[in-house]
Parts: C-alpha cells; sequence; structure tokens
C-alpha cells in the first residue's frame, strides 16, 4: 500500500497543506540518514516532509483501512463452516482451492485497483479472505494429522515460518520492484506467480496422513501411525464433539483471547509497520524493505531454535507440555512488552538503528508464541483439532477485522505521538494476555478430549486380529506349495 498511494497527492487533497504553497514541502523518495542526532528531513523546521514513493493511486486513510480489512471480512465468513468441511473432504484439496482463490485475485488486483478504486479492490479482498478462512484451520488438521504431541511445537514452529519468510523474502524484493520501472502492479504479478509454484508442488507431493504418504519410509510410517492421536471422522460421529466442554474448558479460552489479542497485534505489525518507517523514521523504499525484512529474519531463526530446544526439554521431561507451552508464552507476552515500551519512548527518526535493533528483539520474543498458546491449541484435544482451530481462528480474524479500525482511531496523520500511543497500547495488551494465559492455559490432553469410544477400540481390535489371520493363513499357503514342490 506505500507503494501504491501517491503520499503527495493525498496530502493535497486531504488538506494537510495548499497546493500553491508546495514550495515550503520537501518532497523526497530516498531520505537519507544523517548520524548526527538529526533527521536531515527535518533540518528546515519549516518544510512539510512528504515521503512519497511514486504511487498512482489517492486513497485516503479510510479507504486504505477498509482495503485492510477485506480478507477478514471474508475469512469470517468461511472460517466456522470450514470445521465442517475439513472433516469431511480431503485436507490437500480444501488447501489448494483456498490457495487457487488468493492466487486470482492477487493477479487481477492491480486492473482493479487501477480501473474500479478502492471500492472493487475490497470487494475482491473479501472474495480472497473466503479462501483464507480455510487455509489456517486445514493446516492446524494436517499437523495433528502428522505430529505427535512432543513434536508439537517444532511443527508449529516451522509451518508458521512461511509469515517470516514471506516478510524476510519478499519484502527486499518488493521493495526494489516498486523502484524499479515496473512499478507496484509487478509486485502483484510476481506473488501470484510464486502462488502458483506452490500450487504445482503441493498437488504433486502433499498428503493428508501418513497412511496416504507418497515419500516415506516403513519405519517413518509406522512410528507417525503408532504416535499421532487420532482424529475422530465426525462424518460418522459428528454428534460425539463435545462442543458444550470445549467451550467452557478454562485452557481453550485462555487460548482463544491470546488468539484475539495477539492477532490484533501482528496484524499492525504486518500490515502498518512500512508506514511507520515511511512516516516516522523517514526511510526509503529500499530501506523500508530492508528494515521491514531483517526482523522477520531473526524472528525465523529463533523460532526454529526455541521450537526445537523447548520440545528437547520435554522429550528429556525437564519440562512437561504446560509448563513449556507457559514458559514460552511468557517470553513472548512479557518481552515483546517490554521492547514496544523502549520502541515507544525511545525512537524516532534521529536514531533509526536503534529502532531496528528494538525490533528485532521485539520479534525474537514473539518467535516463541508459536511454542506457546499456538502449541496449545493443538495438545488440548488433537482428535478435533479441526473443530477448536476453526473457532480459533475465528477469534484471531475478529482480531484482525478491528485491527483497521483501531488503527484509524490512533492514526490519523502518521506521527510519533500517534504511534507512541500504539506501541503503549500493544505492550499493555501483552501483558494483561499473556498473564490471562500464565494463569488458565494448559499444553495436556483435556479429560473431556480422551475417545472413550469402545466400540472403536473393539472394531480397531477386530482389524488387527483379521490381518494376522490372514498372515497367517498366507504363511500356510506358502508352506503347503513349498512341500508341493518338494
Amino acid at each position: 500500500m506505500t507503494c501504491m498511494v501517491n503520499s503527495t497527492a493525498l496530502a493535497v487533497e486531504s488538506g494537510q497543506f495548499k497546493a500553491h504553497s508546495l514550495e515550503n514541502v520537501t518532497v523526497s523518495v530516498e531520505i537519507p540518514l544523517v548520524w548526527n542526532g538529526e533527521c536531515s528531513a527535518s533540518n528546515d523546521a519549516h518544510k512539510k516532509v512528504i515521503i512519497d514513493y511514486g504511487g498512482q493511486l489517492v486513497w485516503n486513510s479510510y479507504e486504505q483501512n477498509l482495503i485492510f480489512s477485506g480478507t477478514f471480512w471474508g475469512s469470517i465468513i468461511t472460517v466456522l463452516p470450514s470445521m465442517f468441511l475439513i472433516e469431511r473432504f480431503s485436507l490437500r484439496h480444501v488447501l489448494q482451492i483456498g490457495v487457487a482463490i488468493y492466487i486470482i485475485i492477487t493477479v487481477f488486483t492491480p486492473y482493479l485497483a487501477t480501473h474500479f478504486g478502492p471500492i472493487a479492490v475490497f470487494v475482491a479482498r473479501v472474495i480472497m479472505g473466503l479462501g483464507e478462512g480455510f487455509i489456517v484451520p486445514t493446516n492446524n488438521a494436517i499437523i495433528g494429522n502428522w505430529f505427535p504431541n512432543s513434536e508439537k511445537s517444532t511443527a508449529v514452529s516451522l509451518f508458521t515460518t512461511g509469515n517470516q519468510i514471506a516478510s524476510a523474502g519478499g519484502n527486499p524484493v518488493v521493495a526494489a520492484l516498486c523502484a524499479s520501472n515496473l512499478g507496484w502492479p509487478s509486485i502483484f504479478y510476481f506473488a501470484s506467480f510464486l502462488g502458483t509454484i506452490w500450487s504445482a508442488v503441493w498437488f504433486i507431493s502433499a498428503s493428508n496422513h501418513p497412511s496416504k504418504a507418497k515419500m516415506m519410509t516403513r519405519k517413518e510410517r509406522e512410528y507417525l501411525l503408532a504416535n499421532v492421536v487420532k482424529r475422530v471422522d465426525k462424518s460418522k460421529n459428528a454428534h460425539k464433539v463435545p462442543y458444550s466442554k470445549i467451550m467452557t474448558s478454562p485452557a481453550f479460552l485462555a487460548q482463544l483471547q491470546c488468539q484475539f489479542v495477539v492477532n490484533i497485534i501482528a496484524t499492525i505489525f504486518q500490515i502498518y509497520l512500512p508506514s511507520y518507517f515511511k512516516e516516522v523514521l523517514h526511510l526509503g523504499v529500499i530501506a523500508n524493505g530492508t528494515f521491514t525484512s531483517i526482523p522477520n529474519i531473526i524472528n525465523i531463526v529463533f523460532k526454529m531454535m526455541w521450537g526445537i530446544g523447548i520440545d528437547r526439554m520435554k522429550e528429556k521431561n525437564i519440562f512437561s507440555n504446560t509448563t513449556a507451552v507457559k514458559i514460552s508464552h511468557g517470553v513472548a507476552s512479557y518481552g515483546s512488552a517490554f521492547s514496544l515500551f523502549l520502541i515507544a519512548f525511545l525512537v524516532d527518526c534521529s536514531n533509526p538503528t536503534t529502532g531496528l535493533v528494538l525490533f528485532c528483539v521485539m520479534y525474537c520474543c514473539m518467535a516463541t508464541f508459536a511454542s506457546g498458546f499456538y502449541t496449545s491449541l493443538l495438545c488440548l484435544a488433537p482428535q478435533y483439532t479441526a473443530t477448536m482451530s476453526s473457532i480459533s481462528i475465528f477469534c484471531a480474524m475478529m482480531g484482525g477485522l478491528s485491527t483497521p479500525a483501531i488503527a484509524s482511531v490512533f492514526r490519523t496523520e502518521g506521527t510519533v505521538a500517534e504511534w507512541k500511543t500504539i506501541f503503549v497500547g500493544c505492550a499493555l495488551a501483552h501483558i494483561v494476555s499473556g498473564s490471562i494465559f500464565l494463569m488458565f492455559g494448559s499444553g495436556e490432553l483435556q479429560e473431556w478430549a480422551k475417545v472413550e469410544d469402545e466400540k472403536e477400540m473393539e472394531m480397531e481390535e477386530k482389524e488387527a486380529l483379521k490381518e494376522t489371520e490372514e498372515e497367517c493363513e498366507n504363511s500356510a499357503r506358502l508352506v503347503r506349495e513349498d512341500s508341493l514342490c518338494i
């Protein structure tokens, strides 16, 4: 969005200054930094500073926030129904369709933006959100099918690194495309191209369950089938899902409020961080892309290290599952809050490097959320992962949907004071939400979630006995054939 919008024209239209007084305005695409405690962009106090990345669209802050909210509106429509569809259809196909919707809308976005305006783009992003509502619950169900509880932190860390990889690798590329002659439309075409490649690889290689994996050794398959908690086939046992117990579980409710709060904060940084670097730190387009990507690289590395380390602790019985998720969540909540307080009161355009360091520290802390409340969700009742994930992601989408509205209240002109209010508010939200999870959160399989269907167990025993009898008959037949040959 920072690349698409013409900041100069928008400032004139919004009345921030008169068009005839542009001689008193500094308009720049790449602002150099002066390392003597001053911002070069503000050396002349009489000049208005506008950082313009060469965009062509004149969309005000209301229209921008409306567009940002589009995917959340779409997700809210489909995220709850997704828990029924995921249980009845192939996980890999559901995910494939969700991503396909993303690709199609992305490739048409430049045309819609330039020919039909912000309302058309908003509608398109609502349709995009319809596909997004299936993606995260499907991912969680796949994790439930493929990973035992002792490896859930590593699995979640691995799965969620996609967000950081996209930011770390994508932002510099996006900045380069924005600054090139190809312009901002090329960003959407590039993203669609990558999505198409991913879809092809997924279609060829993905499997819903270890029993159907195309590339796996027999030893790996036996290990997973023996250690992964079986999901309930809801097409046959829909009445057995304990909805009342799920919605009254303190551990699950603690996880839900974390989803809501953390998603608000994560959405603020995902959507608005480039605007902060532009408005407050006065960074040019290339520097903006670099500053946005570095914290995400740090996040990826620390997330994987922490996830693997915490799983090792669980395997050695140093930490219980609950202790592991609470320690991880505490580091994420309180560490992020402390970093945000420092950013709010210490960082401005005179010390962008300090800001970058503090953002890296904050992203390091936030990396452990994957091993905290997110892992808790997948451990409470693995056989009901799809159902609980859909409910949880609905709360997350509600948080994401409220983010543009919250941002529009506190951020009207993009001043340092406005951003300070936002950062302090995020820090306080982290502290409150983290404290609730530390009191009520859990990483253990809940009593109400244990499968006690004796008929199902009896059927499994009969099937195993039948297979054993068939093997004995085959062995006897081979012995008889060998005897005849002799």
